[in-house]
């Protein structure tokens, strides 16, 4: 073979070597096997969908089959505690995100676990907001109407989430803080499930992931009266923000995203990381997203866990001002 064929060989070669997968330090290529995807909410939630999007990505990415299994239920902590106890090779990923993996650290007192120092982020995928959703012959048309109604009625009002510690808890009663109205929370196993009480009547009110509202508002089977964001969102771009209907100071938003027990190897981490990431920043990806009631918003391994960092000590904050800390309740 000639010399400059042989070093145009080689030279493809160690081409080839270097864009090959990151592999943990056992020298097994990651992956080499189906990988579980423990969803901690039940199915159609907005974890739900972050998690399906993120396996169909790594399926395709990696050619393995990649198995969602739903663990919902205690806020999320049900199926964050099965993730952290799954053997540290990458093999176990859950989603996870404000709902699961801050807010119940920060009211909770008791968990089984401790979800920051028990779980690592490794990419962030989305945000969304909270929509304020009535039944469908519900009176009032605005958030204004809808506290005055409720005022005007004796005994305070229900209000469902999907469990204790919960953006949709806590961003209920931010509202009844601000709008100075004492509220009865009805904790469900999941978001279907308290959209479904609204929907019948059985509440008077419920602040909920955007995600699994749109079907049912989709369906008029539920009217919206608010968004939580400072921003109109693009899925339903007739509904007005809390801010614009007297509530200046309302401005809540929530994130997704994956993560891994805090054992596994740092080379995985950085692998599943950018493949998230570069995976979910085409067009197509990002369409998919937006579909799903979800706003594209990427950070990777490091910025993530300083993200993370930073949300625990914001809503650690809001937790103890609110006097919403409670003992946990839940099975793990």
């Amino acid at each position: 073979m000639k010399r400059r064929s042989a070093l145009k060989l080689l030279g493809s070669t160690a081409a080839l070597v270097v864009a090959r997968p990151v592999w943990s330090q056992t020298s097994v290529p990651y992956p080499n096997r189906a990988i579980k995807i423990i969803v901690s909410s039940t199915p159609g939630s907005a974890t739900d969908v972050a998690g399906r999007l993120v396996g169909d990505l790594l399926a395709t990415r990696y050619g393995q089959s990649i198995v969602i299994e739903n663990k919902p239920g205690a806020g999320g902590v049900i199926g964050m505690t099965a993730a952290a106890a799954a053997t540290p090779d990458g093999y176990t990923i859950t989603t996870g995100g404000l709902g699961h993996n801050v807010l119940p650290p920060v009211t909770l007192r008791g968990l089984p676990i401790d979800i920051p120092k028990a779980l690592l982020p490794v990419a962030q995928v989305a945000e969304f907001v909270n929509v304020l959703v009535v039944r469908p012959d519900h009176p009032a048309n605005t958030v204004q109407e809808l506290i005055a109604y409720l005022k005007d009625r004796p005994g305070k009002p229900l209000y469902g989430s999907n469990g204790v510690g919960s953006s949709s808890q806590m961003t209920t009663e931010l509202f009844g803080i601000q709008a100075k109205l004492p509220l009865d929370h009805v904790p469900y196993k999941g978001a279907s499930e308290a959209l479904v009480g609204t929907s019948m009547g059985d509440l008077d009110l419920c602040f909920m992931n955007l995600p699994p509202t749109l079907a049912m508002l989709r369906a008029g089977k539920l009217k919206a009266l608010a968004v939580t964001s400072s921003y109109r969102v693009r899925q339903l771009p007739d509904v007005p923000t809390m801010q614009e209907q007297g509530m200046p100071d309302f401005d809540v938003t929530s994130w997704l995203g994956m993560y891994v027990p805090s054992k596994v190897d740092p080379a995985i981490v950085a692998q599943l990381s950018r493949d998230i990431v570069e995976g979910l920043s085409s067009p197509e990806q990002q369409q998919r997203l937006i579909a799903g009631g979800l706003e594209p918003k990427l950070r990777d391994a490091e910025a993530f866990q300083a993200f993370t960092a930073s949300e625990l000590k914001r809503w650690a904050a809001v937790a103890q001002a609110a006097n919403i800390v409670v003992d946990y309740g839940g099975k793990s």
